[in-house]
């Protein structure tokens, strides 16, 4: 399976590109310093990709749902119209990094969810993390759940 970028939608929570990046750097700080979690209690992860278009190291904070040798990830830039840009990075080279509190790092290699598998990520995530669950009413785009598959 591979990483797959739906539409975009026509309607979302404004997130200018500026502070996508400015609010990046600064999650990303905070996560070296101390680890985090997201508003609704998830553990964060460090995903390390390759730039689609630059082909440069990137690197994005994200809340996770642990499952047996693998990760779930959810690409809902807080409900906004746009996908976030590591999904397209993902979408063109799905071999990455992720780097968890405390420093251990593992190889992954990311796969969208589709049918059945997604409609049980999403009925996971309404139960461990609502908070996901409220983006899709802000937004017509359908929010990606990515599995990070051990390498």
């Amino acid at each position: 399976m591979t990483v797959k970028v739906p539409p975009k939608g026509t309607r979302g929570v404004p997130f200018p590109r500026f502070l996508t990046g400015f609010a990046n750097r600064m999650v990303l700080r905070r996560f070296h310093r101390r680890g985090m979690h997201t508003q609704g209690g998830l553990p964060t992860l460090l995903l390390e990709t390759r730039g689609a278009k630059s082909g440069q190291s990137r690197q994005a904070a994200l809340g996770y749902l642990e499952e047996a040798g693998s990760w779930l990830v959810i690409a809902s830039m807080g409900g906004a119209a746009r996908h976030p840009a590591w999904l397209y990075n993902l979408a063109k080279q799905p071999e990455a990094t992720i780097e968890f509190d405390g420093g251990s790092r593992v190889p992954v290699r990311a796969e969208s969810l589709e049918g059945p598998q997604l409609e049980e990520a999403w009925t996971r995530i309404a139960e461990e993390a609502p908070e996901y669950v409220k983006y899709r009413s802000k937004t017509d785009r359908v929010i990606p759940v990515l599995r990070l598959l051990r390498c």
